[in-house]
């Protein structure tokens, strides 16, 4: 458990409540603080909503790139920059992908809370669903740097696939 972490996040939920804003991201927050197991429960639920969307199915996997930025438009993800999609990273297993205004930790970049590891757990197994949906492929996607950590304007993920 991170306790610091939970610590500034409920601090925050009760000045929020005392001046009648919402305090739902900050909620996800505080279970997040609770322990990783809550991780695997967020990537699952992302997973499984991901594999809900609709998306077109492409066989040329230097095409995903482009339906993935489409994708995450259309759903209102956040905005995405994709940096690993030339023909030869393409071809191998990975795609790396930076995402901004993220679900999880997009309210939490305002109030300064930083956090140990990866946060977005819910992203990393939605971005999976959508690149496995598209390609036919198994994957499996992973944060590698969260906002919340960095305090940059984005969160970097990993997706890898399998082509085997």
């Amino acid at each position: 458990m991170n306790r610091f972490l939970l610590n500034n996040l409920l601090k925050k939920m009760k000045s929020n409540l005392l001046e009648g804003k919402s305090i739902g991201n900050l909620k996800i927050g505080a279970l997040l603080a609770l322990g990783s197991q809550l991780e695997a429960v967020f990537y699952y639920l992302g997973h499984e909503l991901g594999l809900l969307f609709d998306v077109p199915k492409i066989s040329d996997l230097t095409k995903i790139p482009e339906e993935l930025a489409k994708i995450i438009k259309k759903y209102n993800l956040g905005e995405i920059d994709i940096t690993g999609h030339s023909q030869e990273q393409i071809s191998q297993e990975h795609l790396s992908v930076k995402l901004r205004n993220c679900l999880t930790c997009k309210d939490l970049l305002s109030s300064k809370i930083s956090a140990e590891g990866p946060f977005c757990s819910f992203e990393a197994g939605l971005l999976a669903a959508l690149v496995e949906k598209m390609s036919d492929l198994q994957c499996f996607a992973q944060e590698e740097k969260c906002s919340l950590q960095t305090d940059q304007s984005y969160c970097e993920f990993i997706i890898i696939y399998q082509k085997d």
